[in-house]
This record gives C-alpha cells, structure tokens and sequence, in this order.
C-alpha cells in the first residue's frame, strides 16, 4: 500500500483518534454508488453548501473534502478558510489545497482508495490517501494489429456510408495497435465517406477560469487557436491532434472552449455559424447543425460517455445544471484576457461514468435509440442517427429535465 499525506482543516468537530474511509468523487456520488460511510472528495467548481450537506446526510456520507473559496490563491498550496452554508449535521467537512483537491479526486477516480484523517481533535490535522498498489495496466502487447482495410471494413459494416457526415470520437487504443497510428483511422473515414462527405473531431480547450465560482482546474491553459497543438487541446485525444497536424488549415470553430475542425465541402459553412462566446451547444452549434444535416455520431472506441452531444439537449431545452463560466483566452499579441459564455455545462453529469447504464441513455435504448455496434480488434465502433437520437432524447428531456445530471 502506498500512502500521500495532505494538509487539511477541519470545519466540524472531528473525533480525537480520527477514522478510516472510501473516498468517492462527486461525480461517483452523483452516479449512485454506495455512499454510506464514505468522504466524498467535491468538484473544484462545486461550493460546499447546505445541499450540499442535506444530499450527504441522507446517503449516510461521514464527511466531505472541498477546494472552493471565493478568492484567488496567491500560493498553490495556500490552505483556504470558507464557511459552509447550514449546519454541518455531524458530518466531517475538511477544507485542503486546490492542489491536493486535484491529486485527491485523480486518486479517487482510480478507485480503491482510502482516506485516514488523524487530528488531536482540533480543527487542523492531516489527511492520508491511502493507495491499494493496483494492478499495472492490461499488457497490449498482444494485442492484434488492425490495418486500414480491417477499419474499412468496421466502417462499412457498423453503417457508414458514402456521403456521411460524421461526429467522431475516438479512443486510439481501445481497439487495439492501429498500423501506422491515428493516421490510418482519418484516411479510412475519408475512403469511407468519400469527397462528397464531411466529417469533425472536437478540439474542446481547458480554458474555464469561473465556472459557476473560481475554478482549481490545474489542467485549465488559455484558449490559443494559434498553436493547434497547444496544451489546453491535448486532453481531447491523439486523434484530433493528428488531424490538426495533418491539416493545419482544416475549417475549425472559433469557440473559445468547445471548438470542432472538421473536412469535407459542408466543413466551413458547418463551423462558421457558432460565435467565440455563445453557449457550447446552441443551436449554431457543430452537433447541432451535422444533426439538421442527418449526420451520424461515430465512436471509434470510445465510451457512450463521450458523447458530447448529449449537452445539446441540455442547452436547448434550458435544462438544469447550466451556469455562467469565464475563460481565459490568449490574444494574437501574446496577452491573456477573460471572456464570458453564457449556459456552459459545469459539473459531472451521471453518464459521464456510468455510459450505457445511465439513466438517459437506458430510456433512450429503451424507446428505440439504435446504437450499431461492430467488434474491431479488442474493441468496437458504435454508430447512432443524430436525428433519431434527438427525437428521442428530446422526448426524455421533456419529461424529466434531471435526466441528464442523474439523481443528487
């Protein structure tokens, strides 16, 4: 077992001999795993208030560990005072370092973890994260090599046709060693569709600032369209960055944080029609234009929960769980300012970790959303109709407006 040790302080009374616990994450919590006994490791962007503690008092949470203050933070390790809104209720609430917060939720995600509290009873103490040695990741060695004309073949058997407009998300190795890398993927979807079909990837940016509160995102760069291979783009997977190298005067939007690049003779007029500052999934957005086109959503190895899409619902229908966030963004003379967009999507969304088995997309398969599915190496493609997957959905949105959040 490996342990790290974190600075924390206590905003409750904690027993002298402290106590041992699972850590889940906030998204985790939201999710519906079994919260009882637990410490529920928040989102930076969320403020520990009283719904917070009301929700955590009902699952039977022991305690919650939060980030949030109202202020920027001169050091990184700086430790933040902040008053929970309410009546703590018995529960541990502890207040660490925007740095710790980020190794505490990376180390939560990952499962298996544990936190030990130690305190003489007073309000500072220390917070041990607990690390099972976990097994080293599935050796790929072994694993088949697929080439071009075994992805041809996926493409065209999961449903893609000449003509298509694609949204593609990919997960470059879930399907196994791909001969000659992302590559290979881009040049069989342009076989597949032909000159006369379009095609995006996203090139979303890590650029939030604010969100809905001061963001403690370390991952978090400027908007820069200048470098389309800059870090705040990296995050969104090797095969957008292969295609902003192989095309670095592909069509992209201009969106401060949630751009597409696409090609194909539609390609500009698609991602011309969103402005820098408007919501991410308006209406002008790219998902939302390839849907009034009769696109398709391809996803080459990827998760249902790496459907981005689904936000459109969420922005179009004025859903909850949307919220003001600033960005900043790197101007073409080097400076860096902030700008405002309005109904981002802050915060965990429950088929974020649970995919197929969460609530929306249950309802969605259960009323006739078709999701094609077609084995490739260790992996499969999934194909789903933008237009049938909208009527659908909108359906469900309807109905119940939470759907998409999942149970608080």
């Amino acid at each position: 077992m490996a342990d790290m040790s974190f600075n924390f302080r206590a905003l409750s009374p904690l027993p002298q001999d402290g106590f041992t616990a699972k850590a889940l994450t906030e998204a985790q919590f939201l999710a519906g795993e079994d919260a009882r006994g637990t410490i529920v490791v928040l989102e930076p962007e969320t403020p520990a208030g009283a719904v917070q503690v009301a929700a955590f008092t009902a699952r039977g949470v022991l305690g919650f560990v939060s980030d949030f203050t109202p202020d920027r933070f001169e050091r990184p390790d700086e430790i933040p005072a902040f008053t929970v809104g309410g009546e703590p209720g018995g529960l541990a609430v502890l207040a660490v370092s925007p740095r710790s917060g980020v190794r505490l939720r990376t180390l939560a995600a990952g499962g298996a973890l544990k936190i030990r509290l130690e305190s003489s009873g007073g309000s500072e103490g220390t917070l041990a994260a607990i690390v099972p040695e976990l097994p080293q990741k599935r050796d790929r060695s072994g694993d088949p090599t697929v080439g071009k004309d075994e992805i041809l073949a996926a493409l065209a058997a999961v449903g893609v046709r000449r003509g298509d407009t694609l949204l593609v998300h990919s997960a470059l190795s879930a399907c196994g060693r791909i001969e000659g890398g992302a590559k290979t993927i881009l040049d069989a979807i342009i076989e597949t569709i032909g000159p006369e079909g379009n095609f995006f990837v996203p090139t979303f940016q890590r650029s939030e600032c604010f969100l809905n509160g001061i963001s403690k995102r370390w991952d978090h760069r400027p908007s820069d369209f200048r470098d389309r291979a800059s870090e705040a783009v990296r995050w969104v997977g090797t095969l957008p960055l292969e295609f902003m190298r192989l095309w670095p005067d592909a069509p992209r939007g201009v969106h401060i944080s949630h751009s597409w690049a696409g090609l194909g003779p539609r390609a500009a007029e698609v991602l011309s029609r969103q402005v820098e500052d408007e919501a991410p999934f308006s209406d002008n957005s790219c998902p939302m234009v390839v849907k009034d086109m009769g696109g398709k959503i391809l996803l080459f190895g990827s998760s249902i929960g790496r459907v981005s899409f689904v936000h459109c619902f969420e922005t179009h229908y004025g859903l909850p769980g949307r919220g003001p966030s600033y960005y900043d963004v790197r101007l073409a003379d080097g400076s860096i300012t902030w700008k405002f967009v309005p109904d981002a999507v802050p915060g965990p969304r429950e088929f974020y970790t649970r995919a197929e088995n969460a609530r929306f997309f249950r309802e969605a398969v259960r009323r006739g959303l078709e999701i094609r599915r077609e084995r490739l190496g260790v992996g499969e493609l999934k194909l789903m109709d933008c237009r049938s997957f909208w009527d659908i959905g909108s359906e469900i949105v309807k109905e119940d407006p939470g759907v998409i959040i999942g149970d608080l």
